[in-house]
């Protein structure tokens, strides 16, 4: 599986068994949050439509569309170029 960053404190991650928790703050990792179908707003706040309702984003679960998601730094500001190479990946330019 990909490695991912903590939800929480962005940690990055290689172990996302349920029961994995993350080795810097102690959230549980294998969760909604942590996933790349994550999308609030959504129905169920998931972009797979088919996946399990969820009610509780930050608790471990077993939801077979898993997929760990990259957290980007709290820090980190994004730029114009940032934003246009993101545009231009996404639309195989």
């Amino acid at each position: 599986m990909n490695n991912g960053n903590c939800y929480n404190c962005l940690h990055e991650l290689s172990d996302y068994s349920r029961e994995a928790r993350c080795p810097s703050c102690d959230k549980a990792v294998h969760v909604c949050k942590n996933c790349r179908f994550y999308k609030p707003g959504l129905s169920n706040d998931c972009s797979e439509p088919i996946a399990e309702h969820i009610t509780d984003k930050t608790r471990p679960n077993f939801c077979d569309y898993f997929s760990p998601q990259t957290h980007a730094s709290n820090n980190s500001q994004t730029t114009t170029e940032d934003a246009l190479k993101a545009a231009e990946d996404l639309f195989n330019f």
